[in-house]
């Protein structure tokens, strides 16, 4: 019998400048009921720009690309806290702080353990699959071994930086989140502030999120259903997104895709976190 359930049904409209003309992009989202936490987000048909054609703008965010979507996907209401991290991987040693503070001081592995360990949780098949993990003397993972995403599973998995920017860009306003003018440089509960027009907590600022995409190069061009580069290079990056509570708001934006630091698979910075996607 099909579960009956209130759908919650928000339009955010985002103006987003083309080379010679403006389109409008209108933002919908339902609370996605089936899963715990989770907004459905409806970008089917619709579509984004990644990076800018700034030229002052470091080489790895430019030029601008469009970015189209031939699917819905739901996203993580907030950042994943200590609390549910620490349900799901009781071996890892977490920082100090509250259950409600957003989980820091993981891998982009670590990340794609929890996703697995939430899809085994409901019984279904997960988006990563690999042959070994290696794990340091704090119970973090620095290494999986031949580790494949497989995006047509409907599984928990980390967003793309496509899917992320998307959900990001309504009402995208730094001062609305904490950071470096009023954090008091700690991390703070997720949704303790205003949310965006898509109903999410802490886009900007509190932690930056792990997103699924190796820290390749943009291309003048237009691509679907985009999961990122091949490869993160010579070194191996990954993209970070969202600046954190030690950044000023006019430094955050949703262009940057890294760090001061090199942001590799096994990174673990007291500053970065992450929130899930499903779909």
């Amino acid at each position: 019998m099909r579960r009956m359930f209130f759908l919650l049904l928000v339009f955010a409209v985002l103006v987003i400048s083309c080379s010679n003309s403006e389109s409008v992009v209108v933002h919908e989202y339902v609370e996605d009921v089936d899963h715990s936490g989770f907004l459905k987000i409806y970008s089917s048909s619709k579509s984004v720009f990644l990076g800018t054609d700034d030229t002052l703008a470091p080489v790895s965010e430019r030029p601008r690309m469009q970015v189209s979507f031939d699917y819905d996907f739901a996203l993580g209401e907030h950042e994943v806290t200590q609390g549910e991290f620490r349900a799901l991987m009781p071996k890892f040693v977490l920082p100090e702080g509250g259950d409600n503070l957003p989980v820091v001081g993981v891998t982009y592995f670590d990340a794609v353990l929890f996703a697995n360990e939430r899809s085994k949780k409901e019984r279904l098949d997960t988006a990563y699959s690999y042959v070994s993990a290696h794990f340091d003397s704090t119970g973090s993972c620095t290494g999986l071994d031949a580790l494949v995403f497989n995006p047509s599973v409907a599984a928990y998995r980390l967003p793309t930086e496509a899917e992320w920017v998307f959900a990001a860009l309504p009402s995208w306003n730094p001062d609305d989140g904490w950071h470096n003018e009023n954090s008091e440089f700690v991390r703070h509960g997720v949704c303790g502030k205003k949310k965006n027009a898509l109903g999410l907590c802490d886009m900007a600022g509190n932690v930056m999120e792990w997103v699924n995409d190796w820290k390749g190069f943009f291309s003048d061009a237009v691509f679907t259903d985009y999961l990122g580069a091949s490869d993160g290079g010579r070194l191996g990056e990954r993209v970070v997104k969202g600046g954190y509570y030690g950044t000023s708001p006019a430094n955050m934006n949703v262009i940057s895709r890294g760090d001061v630091y090199t942001v590799l698979s096994s990174s673990r910075y007291p500053y970065v976190g992450f929130r899930l996607a499903y779909g």
